[in-house]
């Protein structure tokens, strides 16, 4: 089986308004969450999708100022893609763990997509098939 490549890599910020509010140790949530959700396009044509707390300009532009160094990586070599992105040089400051979590999450979405199976079968398998929902 060839590898697959990254072409492409985008991020849009999108605000989720709560419909009742939130209150959480430091008082009540705003009012809405911000996310940033990660598109990772291959050369198959597969998209693979992450997700990043928090938004805006600067977390859009943290996720797409990367696909220089990643355009042509492998989406299923996720220990390759860890040290492109988390290595200590690099000038990402404190975004850099998010911006990494969101593209290997849209990364390990692609690769199972491509080789058939899930993500977590990926990464060890499932520990369990369902569980309760609270809230988001």
């Amino acid at each position: 089986m060839n590898s697959m490549k990254i072409v492409d890599i985008k991020a849009t910020t999108v605000a989720m308004p709560l419909e009742a509010p939130l209150r959480h140790a430091s008082g009540a949530h705003w009012g809405r969450f911000v996310r940033t959700i990660v598109e990772v396009v291959t050369d198959e044509g597969i998209s693979g999708w992450g997700e990043l707390g928090g938004g805006g300009e600067s977390a859009e532009a943290s996720v797409k100022g990367l696909l220089p160094y990643l355009m042509g990586h492998d989406p299923v070599q996720l220990e390759q893609l860890r040290w492109k992105i988390m290595n200590p040089v690099a000038s990402l400051y404190n975004s850099r763990m998010q911006v990494h979590a969101a593209i290997e999450m849209a990364c390990m979405d692609a690769a199972g997509k491509y080789l058939g199976l899930r993500a977590c079968d990926l990464i060890g398998g499932a520990l369990r098939e369902s569980i309760p929902f609270a809230s988001y």
